[in-house]
C-alpha cells in the first residue's frame, strides 16, 4: 500500500509522521503519528475510569488484564501507555485466560470481546479528546500495522482494535437521533441505588447518637454506602434502552453529602452516569418520562412523568422493574 508521509517535529526533537493515504482513505494508527493518529493510540495517555478503576490510558487496561493478582492489575491499569507496555507478560497465552477484577475471562470468547467494547465506550464518553480524534477520521478506514494479527498472541488484534474504534466511531453519528428516540429516565440514589442501611453499619454508636434523628447528616455516610442487589446490573440494562439521568436529593445541612454522591457515582456507575447528575429539592421541575423513586417527597409525587415507586408491592426490587420497563 501506497503512503504519504508527512513529518514534524516535537519538541523534544522525535520525528512524528503522519501514515495517511489520501488515495484509499486510510489513517495508520501509530504513536509516533501526527495527529490523529497519534492521540487514537492505546499508547496515549486518555485517562478513564472503567468499572470503578482508574485506568492512566487504554494500554494501562489491556496490560492489567493479564494479571490475576487484583493489586497488581490495578497498578498497571492507572499506568500511562508506555509505562504499563513494561509490565507485558506472555503467560496468559498458555490457557488464553485473562483476568478483570478477580474474575477469569475466556480471551477467546464474547465476555471478552464485550469487555473491550465496555472499555473502550467509557474511554470515548470521558475523554474529549479521544473523542475528537476519532471523529475527525470520519469515511477514513483504520488500520494498524504494527500490530500483531494472530489473536492468541495479543491481548489485541489489530484487527479488533481498528473494528471496535469504527464501530464506535460510526455509532456515534446516530447517537443524537438514537437518543431523541429513548425515553428519558430518572433513577433516585438512596434506597434505589444505594443501601442507606450499609452506610449506617459502618458508623460508631456515638455518632449514631450523637446525630440520632438526623442521620443523613452524618458527614461522609453517604460514601459509605454499598450498591443495592441488582442495582449496577440493571442500569447497565437500562441504559441500552433509556435515556438515563440520576435524579437525587442530598441533605441540606449535609455538605458533604452532595460530594459524596458524586464520588459513589463515580466509583460504581461512572460509564452509565457521567455527567449525567441533577441534585435537586424539586424533582417535579425536571421533564422525563419515568423517575424511580421510593419516596413521593421532594417533588417525586408530583413528577409529570410515570413514577416507578421502587420497593412498592409492584415493584419490590430491580428484578421487578426490569421485566417491567425493559421485557
Amino acid at each position: 500500500m501506497k503512503m504519504e508521509y508527512y513529518y514534524t517535529t516535537t519538541r523534544n526533537g522525535h520525528q512524528l509522521v503522519d501514515f495517511y493515504d489520501p488515495e484509499s482513505k486510510t489513517l495508520d494508527i501509530r504513536s509516533n503519528g501526527l495527529y490523529p493518529s497519534n492521540v487514537l493510540s492505546n499508547l496515549c495517555s486518555n485517562g478513564f475510569r472503567f468499572d470503578g478503576m482508574i485506568c492512566g490510558s487504554m494500554e494501562g487496561f489491556l496490560q492489567s488484564l493479564k494479571q490475576k493478582d487484583k493489586d497488581k492489575q490495578r497498578q498497571i491499569c492507572s499506568m500511562k501507555g508506555g509505562n504499563a507496555r513494561k509490565h507485558s507478560v506472555t503467560s496468559w497465552q498458555t490457557d488464553q485466560i485473562v483476568w478483570w477484577k478477580g474474575v477469569a475471562i475466556d480471551r477467546q470468547g464474547k465476555e471478552y470481546q464485550s469487555l473491550l467494547r465496555r472499555a473502550y465506550q467509557a474511554m470515548f464518553d470521558q475523554s474529549e479528546r479521544f473523542r475528537a480524534a476519532l471523529m475527525s477520521t470520519r469515511g477514513i478506514t483504520l488500520i494498524h500495522s504494527s500490530g500483531e494479527e494472530n489473536p492468541y498472541k495479543t491481548i489485541l488484534s489489530k484487527n479488533e482494535f481498528c473494528q471496535i474504534l469504527m464501530e464506535m466511531r460510526d455509532k456515534y453519528d446516530k447517537r443524537d437521533k438514537h437518543l431523541e428516540k429513548k425515553k428519558r429516565m430518572f433513577v433516585d440514589m438512596d434506597n434505589v441505588l444505594v443501601d442507606f442501611e450499609s452506610g449506617l453499619a459502618q458508623v460508631s454508636e456515638d455518632i449514631k447518637k450523637e446525630y440520632e434523628g438526623r442521620l443523613d447528616e452524618i458527614p461522609g455516610l453517604f460514601g459509605l454506602m454499598k450498591p443495592m442487589p441488582g442495582a449496577i446490573e440493571a442500569m447497565h440494562e437500562l441504559q441500552k434502552h433509556y435515556d438515563l439521568f440520576i435524579l437525587s436529593t442530598a441533605p441540606w445541612k449535609n455538605p458533604s453529602a452532595w460530594s459524596d454522591k458524586v464520588v459513589w457515582v463515580t466509583k460504581y456507575l461512572d460509564d452509565v452516569f457521567h455527567k449525567r447528575i441533577v441534585i435537586t429539592h424539586r424533582k417535579d421541575l425536571c421533564q422525563g418520562d419515568y423517575l424511580i423513586d421510593d419516596r413521593g417527597k421532594n417533588g417525586t409525587s408530583d413528577f409529570a412523568g410515570e413514577w416507578i415507586e421502587f420497593g412498592s408491592e409492584k415493584f419490590p426490587d430491580w428484578k421487578s422493574v426490569l421485566v417491567y420497563l425493559v421485557s
